[in-house]
């Protein structure tokens, strides 16, 4: 009964014209970047996070949610009407959506995709409402140690889940932890790596960073590919996209399966809702009654993954509020977002700001219900925005990216760091590095040494305080496999191929 008032009250103060404003400017931003290619999530929030620091906490943190929600819904629209996932998590939606759009059942498609994903984010929220605040309680045992060595884990586990080669994500934590120590340092107030620039005294600012990592980077990328929509006699109608009693209830078990999938997959650092979707697509194939028209236009193929990466924001979200570690780079960015609101996401939220803890959460049910709305009425309008041509759509993108880097304090400064970062994350891109690790680590790097600090005060300098409990001894053994899992697997190789020959010749 707890949960069910905090939530009222929740609601209560998210039901506001304000709030309501952010949620649907929000959810609409977030619908275009997540269906035009070449943006996303990372890039759309990036973008708005000037914007949100400089509105009221509920609100503010409303317009971020809401863009990361309708993302997910948007991403399905370019799948679905060119062939062209708007990012990655909608890439199992083009292997069904796009043959249906071919057979001329493109407004089905997107209908059913709509409906699955706001069935898979609505479980998922609710979920998220009754796990949360137990997770919370049980992080709230936590010491120094045990929110270090959790938190350094799942910085690893996330840099191993975002690249197929593990040394390179390491390499990226790494490097994102040694530009986190840039600054005064906690204890000491020693001043470490500023090269004697007063605007670096207190560290790289987390805006021009994310803006340059994910926002300008993106220019540079897209300014190598040029995206031509093959859709000009492509039109869909408010009408077709309504699926009918029947087709409803033939998507349910694979809608219902994808949402479970979604939520769970969410959970896991670094996973995301690229591998919630290809898992819930393969899932769905398996169980369904008609496997042979997956991949030739199968609505079951449309509605799992959709559902899924739709659950799997309220998975990615849930750690997050509990014990402060997103399950995605994306849910990171918006740990940033409440950080830059002088909010400590962590079991301590529950404790000390309850009220925006529970708006939050009362506000993705609203956000999910605006977002199906907005969906189904609004599905003209996105299919022509899809058209917008990248000498619109990059320009606009690098002027938000100066803007926002520069208003944040008004400083030329930042507007350069977020240059840098641009061209770092460009040549990252380029070199197969993954992004999410480096900026990961900016954002948890001072939470980590901090909690270290601490815990070496505590055990008077011995590193023996990280096995004494049984929860910081299950940690430290999965950070190291984590650590050293290439090796293990360097190892294998190199074994295999001795052993190989030596087969061969037996025989």
């Amino acid at each position: 009964m707890d949960i069910l008032h905090s939530l009222g009250e929740g609601i209560v103060s998210v039901l506001t014209p304000g709030a309501i404003l952010w949620i649907l400017l929000g959810g609409l931003i977030g619908t275009v970047v997540g269906a035009i290619p070449g943006l996303g999530p990372s890039c759309g929030i990036a973008l708005l996070l000037p914007i949100s620091y400089s509105l009221p906490r509920v609100e503010g943190l409303s317009l971020i949610i809401a863009i990361y929600l309708g993302a997910m819904y948007g991403g399905r629209i370019s799948s679905i009407l060119i062939n062209t996932p708007g990012d990655n998590a909608a890439v199992m939606t083009c292997l069904d959506g796009y043959p249906l759009m071919k057979q001329g059942k493109g407004g089905k498609a997107l209908g059913i995709s709509c409906f699955s994903s706001f069935i898979g984010g609505m479980i998922g929220i609710i979920c998220m409402t009754f796990v949360t605040p137990w997770l919370a309680k049980a992080a709230l045992a936590f010491g120094s140690p045990e929110t270090c060595i959790v938190m350094l884990f799942g910085l690893v586990a996330i840099s191993m889940a975002t690249d197929s080669k593990s040394v390179r994500g390491l390499l990226m934590v790494a490097l994102g932890l040694l530009i986190a120590t840039m600054g005064s340092e906690y204890v000491t107030g020693k001043l470490r790596l500023t090269f004697g620039i007063p605007q670096l005294f207190d560290g790289i600012s987390f805006v021009p960073a994310a803006l340059g990592l994910f926002g300008f980077t993106e220019v540079l990328c897209g300014m190598e590919q040029k995206i031509k929509p093959a859709m000009e006699k492509v039109k869909v109608s408010l009408r077709s996209t309504f699926p009918s009693g029947k087709e409803l209830r033939s998507v349910t078990p694979s809608t219902l399966l994808g949402t479970v999938l979604g939520l769970f997959v969410g959970i896991l650092p670094g996973a995301g809702a690229t591998l919630a979707t290809f898992v819930s697509y393969g899932a769905a194939k398996k169980v369904s009654r008609h496997p042979e028209e997956f991949g030739n236009g199968s609505l079951e193929g449309v509605a799992a993954p959709e559902a899924a990466n739709n659950a799997c924001v309220a998975g990615a979200l849930t750690p997050m509020l509990a014990i402060g570690i997103p399950g995605s780079s994306v849910a990171a960015l918006i740990m940033g977002a409440f950080i830059m609101q002088d909010l400590q996401p962590g079991p301590l939220m529950f404790e000390r700001t309850p009220d925006i803890a529970w708006a939050i959460i009362a506000g993705l049910y609203v956000c999910n219900i605006i977002l199906l709305l907005m969906n189904i009425g609004l599905i003209p309008l996105f299919t022509w925005l899809v058209r917008v041509s990248e000498k619109v759509l990059y320009p606009c993108v690098a002027f938000l990216c100066v803007l926002g880097s520069f208003c944040l304090q008004n400083s030329m400064f930042d507007v350069i760091i977020m240059l840098i970062f641009g061209f770092l994350g460009y040549f990252m891109r380029k070199g197969g590095y993954p992004v999410a690790g480096l900026l990961l680590a900016l954002i948890l790097g001072n939470d980590i040494e901090l909690n270290f600090r601490q815990a070496m005060i505590i055990s008077k300098g011995s590193l023996s305080i990280f096995v004494a409990s049984p929860l910081c001894l299950i940690f430290t053994i999965l950070t190291f496999i984590c650590i050293f899992l290439p090796v293990f697997k360097w190892a294998f190789v190199k074994l295999f191929k001795k052993t190989k020959p030596s087969d061969s010749g037996v025989s």
